[in-house]
């Protein structure tokens, strides 16, 4: 059974030895960047801050992560590829791990504003980092399996946030809910984590697994022609303009920042809704505001993997079909351990695979030697996305504040309606990349337009 054939693909040993670093390296970033969220209502508490606030804050926060990514990411390719990634990585993960540690010492963190501050500086460094722990793993993996790769490799968001979550937990519930516990030991941790990829990043490691990916009928990333011919094909002026044109390439852009509305969305809203509403415990809170990340690890790989037989677009549309049924049961999660349990599960089935589906979307789609600068257009995409976090703080302020269930109650409306208009744009914008109904499908807009062939017979 051929690599391309199989489920868990056959490739050098070496690409499984990075996924397990990098997944690591990448679990600790997400964890540090969801630590304002886990511990949101303790800082309310200590410094009380309003549902408005804390909405601008967190919308704040979310748009540093979106604006140094392209320009790290140039900086890293000039600097060194492969297993030399790691030496412009280092400098970004110093960057938001040091920073992180500081709003863990108390007479740092004395104000909110100097959190914000810290944290939004943080994320800058964390944005970019994603970027390039993302790329990273995509060089350890042979051109055949880097699609699963990447889908796995994501999963150390939602899946190493839900562990350190559950670590969190503990901390907040041993020291009396001092917030500021996790922000000093999580740092800590990533430091043995930096050492064992810094060691097996080597050159040694690197060619081995580009000599076994070549003796296994592989192609390594790095070598491959079709990398070689997208790098000089991308050096031609008019990439983004031609990038605007592919209908298939915006609308996956577009629908990106409704996918952010419910991921940042369920993010903001949740935490505080338990602990507000429903009234558990903050360290309860903290934990049970994690379930759904069990589901949303499974969902990233599986439906990655179902659309390479169906389609993305047909995923796509199932997905947001799910999403604005079940986001609009988020509510009674206050009924009970069931559904609470229930409900979460069910989102995160297919949350976090929208972002899965729509980067293989947009590769599929991009025009020859222009797919970085697709990519680059997701990224800018996720700035309009960042204010989710205002908009439901709005909505929840204007409800009667965090102790009111109305403000939440609008709030789910709001991202069941986002959910419904990203069905409409993908199913009336984009054409089917992959599968049988390649060519064959309907839209307002034309094949050509999306860079398919019509395969209708017409």
């Amino acid at each position: 059974m051929s690599t391309t054939q199989r489920f868990i693909p056959k490739v050098p040993a070496a690409s499984w030895g990075a996924m397990v670093v990098l997944w690591l390296v990448f679990a600790m970033n997400s964890t540090v960047r969801e630590l304002f969220n886990r511990t949101s209502p303790l800082m309310v508490g200590e410094f009380q801050i309003d549902a408005d606030s804390m909405g601008l804050y967190g919308t704040i926060m979310q748009i540093a992560m979106g604006l140094l990514p392209l320009l790290f990411t140039t900086w890293s390719d000039k600097k060194g590829q492969g297993w030399q990634r790691k030496y412009s990585m280092i400098w970004v993960a110093v960057g938001y791990m040091v920073l992180t540690f500081l709003v863990g010492l108390g007479f740092v963190s004395s104000g909110i504003i100097v959190i914000v501050v810290l944290l939004t500086v943080r994320n800058l460094f964390a944005g970019a980092g994603e970027s390039l722990e993302c790329t990273a793993i995509i060089e350890w993996w042979p051109k055949e399996a880097r699609g699963w790769a990447a889908g796995l490799h994501h999963t150390g968001y939602p899946w190493g946030t839900l562990v350190t979550g559950l670590i969190i937990s503990v901390m907040l519930a041993k020291t009396n809910n001092d917030w500021r516990m996790p922000f000093l030991i999580m740092p800590l941790v990533a430091i043995p984590i930096w050492i064992v990829y810094w060691k097996f990043s080597s050159k040694k490691n690197f060619e081995s697994y580009q000599e076994k990916s070549s003796a296994m009928g592989l192609t390594p990333t790095l070598d491959s022609a079709d990398s070689r011919e997208e790098m000089e094909l991308s050096k031609r002026e008019g990439n983004l303009m031609r990038c605007l044109k592919n209908s298939n390439v915006v609308a996956a852009t577009i629908v990106t920042i409704i996918a952010l509305v419910m991921f940042l969305g369920i993010n903001f809203w949740l935490n505080p809704y338990l602990a507000f509403v429903a009234e558990y415990d903050y360290g309860q809170a903290a934990a049970y505001s994690l379930l759904y990340t069990i589901t949303g690890g499974l969902g990233q790989v599986i439906w990655g993997r179902i659309s390479d037989y169906i389609g993305r677009k047909t995923s796509l549309l199932f997905c947001f079909a799910w999403l604005a049924i079940w986001v609009l049961f988020l509510p009674q999660v206050k009924a009970g351990l069931g559904a609470l349990v229930g409900i979460q599960l069910a989102i995160g089935f297919c949350e976090n695979a929208l972002f899965a589906l729509i980067y293989a979307m947009v590769q599929d789609s991009a025009p020859k030697g222009a797919i970085g600068t697709a990519m680059g257009l997701n990224v800018t995409a996720s700035i309009v996305g960042a204010f989710t976090p205002a908009i439901l703080g709005g909505l929840i302020a204007a409800g009667g504040g965090w102790n009111s269930a109305n403000g939440y109650q609008t709030g789910v409306v709001f991202m069941c309606g986002c959910m419904i208009v990203g069905f409409l744009i993908i199913l009336l914008f984009s054409h089917e990349t992959i599968g049988k109904r390649r060519g064959k499908d309907w839209a307002l807009v034309s094949f050509r337009s999306s860079g398919i062939e019509d395969a209708r017979g017409r």
